[in-house]
C-alpha cells in the first residue's frame, strides 16, 4: 500500500514537472532524414531553440522541463526556406498541425493565444478584403476627390483592426497578444489646430506619454518579437530630443524601470553602451561615460567576459580626457629643433590639433588639404595649426633618427612650416609608461590619423575627429556669425 502510494506521488510530480516546462507536438509530412526547427526572436534577429528529427509519421515534439520565455516563435522547415510565427506564453502544451502545401498552420489545439491571433488574422483579412482594388482605384484616381473616398475606405478598415486589437487588449490585458498589439499601436501627434507654442509642447508630451503606455520595461517578453526593438529605435528618433543631457535622462528611464528583470536590464546596458561607445553624433560620447560611472563602475554590469569589459573600460578612460567644452589636455613635447613646447604655450584665437604621420595614406590625401585651407582662409581667423607625430609611439630607439628625418622631409617638401611641429621622442614616451602617466593616445583617443580636433582661445575642446570641410564649415559659420553681429 506504501509502496503504491510512493509510486502514485512520483508519478504525479514527474507530469508536474513536465507541465512546468513546454511540450509542442507537431503534425508535419514524413521527410527522410529531416528536421523541423522551433526558433525565437532576440531584438532584429533569430536563433534556433530546438531542432528535432521528422519522425516516420511526420511528427515532431520540441520538450523541455524549462518553460520557454514568453514571446513571438518560428517554426522553421527542414530546408530552412520557410516558417511560421507561432505565440507562446502561459500555455506550452499543445499542439499544431502544418499545412504541408504551403507550410502554414491548419490547426492549433490547446493555445487560446494562437487561436485568438488566428481569429484577428480573418477578421483583419475581412476588414481589407478589398486592399488590393483599393490600392489599384488610388493609383488611378484622377481628382484629389476620388482619392480621398478611397483613402475614406482604407482608413474606415484600419480603425476596424484597431478597434479589434483595442477591445482584445481590455478584455485579455495580461496576454501576450495584447503586448504586440501594444506595440503596433501608433501614438498620435495631434498638432493641427495648435495655435501657441504651449499647445505645440503639449502636442508632444502627449505623443510621448502615448508612446509607452501600459508597456512594462522589465517584461522580457518584449526582447521575443522585432517590433520591440524598431519601436524603441523610432522613439529615440522621433520623441527624444537630440541633446546628451536628454539623452541620458531618457537611458537612466530604461535602466532603472528594467532592474527587476535582468534580462532586460543587461539588454538595454549593452544596447546602450554599444550605440554611444562609438556614436552617431559628435558629443555624444559623454552618453556613454555617463553610463560608464552609473553602472559600471559601481559593479551593477557583472556579466562580461574580461575581453569585454576591457573593452569597455579602456573605451571610457580614452574619453575622459576629451570631453567636448572641457580643456584639452597640455602635451609636453619636443618642436623640429628639440626644444621643449608646451600646447598651452601656443597663443592663438583657434587652435587646430592634428595628430598624423607622414606614412600614412589617409594623412598624405588630406594633410595637403588642411594646409591650403588654412592658408586661403583659417589663418587670416586667427587659427594656428599644430601638428603632432604619432610614430613615434611604434619606434624603437634605433630607428627614430630614420622616422624624424622622413617627418622633417615632409614638412619641408609640402611647405608646412607655418605650423608648429611636436614630436615625442621614446624615451618621453618610455617615461610616461614607468609613471603610469596617460600618453596623447589615451588623452586624445587617436588610435587612427589623422585625428582632428579644434580648440578655442582658452584651449577647450570646440570639436573633435573631424575632416578639413567640417573644420572649414564651423569656422565660416563663426565667422558669418560674427559679422552679422558686429556690422
Amino acid at each position: 500500500m506504501k509502496k503504491t502510494l510512493l509510486f502514485f506521488l512520483l508519478a504525479i510530480g514527474s507530469k508536474l514537472a513536465v507541465a512546468q516546462g513546454y511540450q509542442i507536438t507537431i503534425q508535419y509530412k514524413p521527410v527522410k532524414n529531416g528536421y523541423l526547427y522551433l526558433g525565437y526572436y532576440f531584438g532584429d534577429k533569430k536563433y534556433v531553440k530546438d531542432s528535432v528529427l521528422i519522425q516516420p509519421d511526420g511528427k515532431v515534439v520540441f520538450a523541455d522541463k524549462e518553460p520557454l520565455v514568453g514571446g513571438l516563435y518560428i517554426v522553421v522547415d527542414p530546408a530552412k526556406k520557410q516558417f511560421f510565427d507561432v505565440l507562446i506564453d502561459k500555455e506550452q502544451t499543445f499542439s499544431i498541425k502544418i499545412d504541408t502545401a504551403n507550410f502554414t498552420i491548419a490547426k492549433i489545439t490547446g493555445s487560446s493565444e494562437n487561436n485568438y491571433l488566428e481569429a484577428y488574422k480573418k477578421a483583419t483579412a475581412l476588414y481589407f478584403k478589398d486592399f488590393q482594388n483599393w490600392q489599384t482605384s488610388l493609383s488611378l484616381a484622377k481628382t484629389a476627390g476620388d482619392s480621398a473616398i478611397i483613402q475614406k475606405k482604407m482608413n474606415y478598415a484600419g480603425n476596424l483592426s484597431q478597434h479589434w486589437r483595442d477591445s482584445f487588449s481590455l478584455a485579455h490585458p495580461q496576454s501576450y497578444l495584447t503586448l504586440l498589439f501594444r506595440l503596433m499601436k501608433e501614438p498620435q501627434y495631434k498638432i493641427a489646430g495648435a495655435k501657441t507654442k504651449q499647445d505645440s509642447l503639449n502636442a508632444f508630451y502627449n505623443y510621448k506619454k502615448q508612446y509607452w503606455q501600459d508597456i512594462s520595461f522589465a517584461d522580457e517578453r518584449l526582447l521575443r518579437t522585432p517590433m520591440f526593438e524598431q519601436r524603441l529605435n523610432r522613439y529615440f528618433e522621433t520623441a527624444v530630443y537630440l541633446h546628451p543631457d536628454t539623452v541620458k535622462l531618457e537611458l537612466d528611464k530604461f535602466i532603472l524601470s528594467s532592474r527587476s528583470n535582468k534580462t532586460m536590464f543587461k539588454y538595454f546596458i549593452n544596447k546602450f553602451t554599444n550605440e554611444y561607445m562609438n556614436p552617431k553624433y559628435m558629443g555624444f560620447d559623454v552618453v556613454f561615460l555617463h553610463l560608464f560611472e552609473k553602472y559600471y563602475q559601481p559593479g551593477d554590469v557583472d556579466w562580461l567576459e574580461k575581453k569585454d569589459r576591457d573593452l569597455v573600460y579602456n573605451r571610457a578612460y580614452s574619453l575622459m580626457g576629451n570631453i567636448i567644452g572641457e580643456p584639452a589636455a597640455d602635451l609636453n613635447m619636443l618642436d623640429t629643433l628639440d626644444k621643449k613646447m608646451n600646447l598651452y604655450a601656443v597663443q592663438s584665437r583657434y587652435t587646430l590639433v592634428v595628430f598624423w604621420d607622414p606614412d600614412c595614406g589617409h594623412c598624405q590625401e588630406q594633410v595637403p588639404k588642411l594646409d591650403s585651407l588654412y592658408r586661403n582662409r583659417w589663418r587670416k581667423l586667427g587659427v594656428k595649426v599644430v601638428g603632432i607625430l604619432t610614430d613615434t609611439v611604434r619606434t624603437d630607439y634605433a630607428k627614430m633618427p630614420l622616422v624624424k628625418l622622413n617627418w622633417m622631409n615632409y614638412i619641408k617638401e609640402h611647405r608646412l612650416e607655418d605650423w608648429v611641429h611636436l614630436y615625442q621622442t621614446p624615451q618621453m614616451r618610455d617615461a610616461e609608461i614607468k609613471t603610469n602617466t596617460p600618453g596623447f593616445r589615451q588623452l586624445y583617443d587617436v588610435y587612427q590619423t589623422p585625428t582632428i580636433y579644434l580648440l578655442d582661445e582658452q584651449k577647450r575642446i570646440v570639436a573633435k575627429k573631424i575632416s578639413p570641410e567640417q573644420v572649414d564649415e564651423f569656422l565660416q559659420f563663426k565667422q558669418n556669425n560674427q559679422t552679422s553681429k558686429h556690422p
